[in-house]
């Protein structure tokens, strides 16, 4: 290596001026821009140019996108700056001969380049500092960007008061070359010795690939498209109110200048005092959501004061929020992502989805324009109102993306941190929980013999510390440490709490295996039914989960009486493992009971049915519980008196039969089957021959204790169904005694003994 590359305190010196450079470059530039062209076309040209200028910035990054993924940023991002200097050389060249023409390519030139040039700076910094050792130098050179939005407002303010526009743009010629020269300086020199591992129509393509398969990628640039769109319609009203108030070039740029600074003044302000607070406090979306809050509470302020200053300050909280608490936030939600992903997707996000935000706020200011050409700045700012509440929707989408992202790269070993060096809040929290649920044993594979030892030793003591300062952090992490701990007790005193976090239900879950805190998983799951009944059916259909845990999800989803419910219990019905249908069986008869308006489809009840009699006489007279939780539960069909003498195959079929049929003359009839009293069990037999539908009754029948059907006597339903219901006090009456005389055997032999 060399010297720039033995210690990263130089590279951390020049990043922190490049960025004061650049940052005043681009303030310089805008004010430019916005001067130029404001002095030479009417504010209604503004949303054509920044549709047009949007879209020559899409085009833009979609070749740069291509080339960081091909080449290495801190040798491409140098070249771009020095492209960028050497089209202000020409603007310059043509500034005296075609004003219009010049106002015109300086708009497309700062929007083609100015954020992708930022963007490209970024990603050089980002590869040059890991996230330990350069945390602080990239605070350091954030916080020389910020001054340099200020540096860059002063410079154009002093040379629209002794100057004119005609010398700004040469000024922008030596900044530019300046960045070029200092960003080459930052960059690693091996870089440049790597050669593409992909073709450049493939490098073109990969950004959008990682787009479309990242949903928390899609989340960032749904924020970056709804905040853009935001800003541009603020923006106009701003600069509509300014264009009545101000004209002529060096007006226009001593008061855009002067404006640019006072948002610098303030940015440096908001980024030193607020960002940090505010990611420690509040966590990363919640941060970045008041970049949504600001844009609503501007429009509204707007409206109520319409005016200048009202416009001005509205669209400087936007700026100022979106250059300090936003910016702290977004930066930090690329952390999770890999770096291969981030190279790629990033300046499309950064930059596409920020210029076809800017489009579509050209094209919708067009359409207010032409419906209310009188009164354009009161729709513009409702609207604006109305993405601002868009955009919050979308932070908290963000959020769980965040945090899941987090966590697969922290276990894929994608990313490496220090929970001591994260002050953000929902970073932090992340983190603990994952590196409490790592199991450090899957390292040994990875770790030569002679070293794995040190390394296990080391990782866990780093794994325990971050345990101890996460469980004072965070009370739901304290609590899936003791669901985890192998001790009864702990596991019982966590499972009693009330208001348990939703966090907690995979670990409850897993507790339903564990005969004895199962009762209480049971109970704390039922807390939860209502909100996890899709989370329960998934692992009640996965064959590879435990099979004591899907025998007692049934039981959970109980609590839960809906139709949603019933269609996972009935998907739990096709189960391999007898068990698990019965339970689903006797769960689907408790939901119908307590929920009328949850239906089961006929056809969906004879499959089922057909399916549990589609076996050998062994196979259905072996069928066993062996869950010791049986006795908790309320059969439709068993009581005390057929506990020890119901065949449970039979039971399950009754049960099923009950979602369809008749419940209590069903009841009566199972019950009739299992007398010795020939004339009741005829009874029972009789009806069940007139009810079941005939694929049924043709399959079920070699499995009753009758092998064949009962002689027909020529009677009506109706009646059949009155003889069962006068026999049920027999019934009962014959299985008591029957019970009876199975018992006193045993009590003789007790009182013998």
């Amino acid at each position: 290596m060399t010297a720039l590359n033995a210690t990263s305190k130089t590279p951390a010196k020049l990043g922190t001026l490049v960025a004061l450079l650049m940052i005043a470059t681009q303030v310089a530039g805008k004010a430019t821009r916005d001067a130029l062209f404001f002095s030479n076309f009417d504010v209604t040209a503004l949303p054509e140019m920044l549709v047009v200028s949007s879209l020559v910035g899409i085009v833009v990054i979609g070749s740069a996108s291509g080339f960081f993924a091909r080449w290495a940023p801190s040798r491409t991002v140098p070249v771009a700056f020095a492209l960028s200097a050497f089209f202000f050389l020409i603007e310059w060249s043509l500034l005296s001969v075609s004003p219009r023409v010049v106002a015109v390519l300086v708009y497309l030139h700062i929007a083609a380049f100015g954020a992708i040039l930022i963007s490209g700076f970024w990603s050089v910094i980002n590869e040059r500092f890991d996230p330990r050792s350069g945390k602080k130098q990239i605070s350091r050179i954030a916080t020389g960007g910020t001054v340099g939005g200020v540096v860059g407002g002063l410079l154009a303010t002093q040379i629209a008061s002794g100057f004119s526009l005609f010398e700004m743009l040469p000024c922008l010629v030596g900044l530019h070359l300046a960045c070029a020269a200092g960003i080459w300086r930052i960059g690693s020199p091996e870089s440049t010795a790597s050669k593409p591992k992909t073709s450049l129509a493939e490098s073109y393509r990969m950004g959008a690939q990682v787009l479309a398969r990242r949903s928390y990628l899609q989340s960032l640039a749904a924020l970056v498209l709804v905040g853009s769109v935001a800003a541009a319609l603020l923006d106009y009203v701003f600069k509509a109110y300014a264009t009545d108030v101000y004209t002529g070039g060096e007006s226009l740029l001593r008061f855009f200048a002067l404006y640019y600074t006072a948002i610098g003044l303030v940015t440096v302000v908001f980024q030193g005092g607020l960002s940090r607070v505010s990611l420690q406090k509040l966590g990363l979306a919640k941060t970045a959501c008041t970049l949504p809050v600001s844009a609503i509470v501007g429009s509204f302020g707007t409206l109520l004061f319409p005016a200048l200053m009202s416009a001005m300050v509205a669209r400087a909280a936007e700026a100022i929020t979106r250059n300090s608490l936003y910016r702290s936030a977004y930066e930090l939600a690329y952390t999770p992502v890999r770096a291969q992903e981030k190279r790629a997707a990033k300046p499309i996000i950064d930059v596409g989805f920020e210029r076809l935000g800017d489009a579509l706020g050209g094209v919708v200011v067009l359409m207010v324009l032409f419906v209310l050409p009188q009164s354009p700045n009161a729709a513009l700012l409702l609207l604006a109102s109305a993405l601002g509440i868009v955009g919050i929707l979308v932070t908290r989408r963000l959020q769980k993306g965040y945090i899941s992202t987090l966590e697969r790269s922290l276990r894929d070993r994608a990313v490496e941190m220090n929970l001591s060096e994260i002050s953000e809040k929902t970073t932090q929290q992340t983190l603990a929980r994952t590196m409490a649920t790592l199991d450090l044993s899957e390292l040994k594979d990875l770790i030569p013999e002679s070293e794995r030892e040190a390394l296990l030793k080391e990782t866990s003591a780093q794994g325990q510390a971050a345990i101890r300062q996460a469980r004072v952090l965070d009370p739901v992490l304290r609590q899936m440490q003791d669901l985890k701990s192998g001790d009864p007790a702990r596991v019982r005193a966590v499972l009693a709490e009330r208001e348990l976090d939703l966090a907690l239900v995979p670990h409850i879950i897993r507790l339903l295996a564990w005969d004895l805190v199962a009762r209480e998983a049971v109970l704390a799951l039922r807390e939860f039914s209502k909100r996890i009944e899709g989370q329960l059916a998934d692992h009640l259909v996965s064959a590879e989960e435990d099979f004591a845990v899907r025998r007692r999800i049934p039981r959970v989803l109980r609590a839960s009486p809906s139709q949603r419910t019933a269609q996972g219990l009935l998907w739990g019905l096709q189960d391999t493992r007898f068990e698990v249908r019965f339970q689903c069986g006797r769960a689907l008869a408790f939901i119908t009971e307590t929920n009328p308006d949850v239906k089961i489809d006929r056809e969906t009840m004879i499959k089922a049915v057909l399916r549990e009699v589609a076996v050998d006489r062994r196979v259905w007279e072996s069928h066993r519980l062996f869950d010791k939780l049986d006795k908790d539960e309320d059969s439709v069909f068993v009581d005390r008196v057929l506990e020890e003498r119901a065949n449970r195959s039979l039971e399950h079929v009754f049960t099923l039969l009950a979602l369809r049929l008749p419940r209590e003359p069903l009841r009566i009839a199972f019950r009739g089957l299992h007398t010795v009293d020939q004339t009741l069990k005829g009874t029972a037999l009789e009806y069940l021959d007139s009810i079941l539908p005939p694929e049924i009754k043709e399959a079920l029948w070699p499995f009753l204790e009758e092998r064949s059907k009962p002689e027909a006597v020529g009677k009506s339903r109706e009646e059949i169904l009155a003889d069962l219901l006068e026999s049920n006090a027999s019934i009962q009456i014959s299985l008591e005694e029957l019970r009876g005389s199975q018992q006193r055997p045993a009590d003789k032999k007790d009182e013998i003994d």
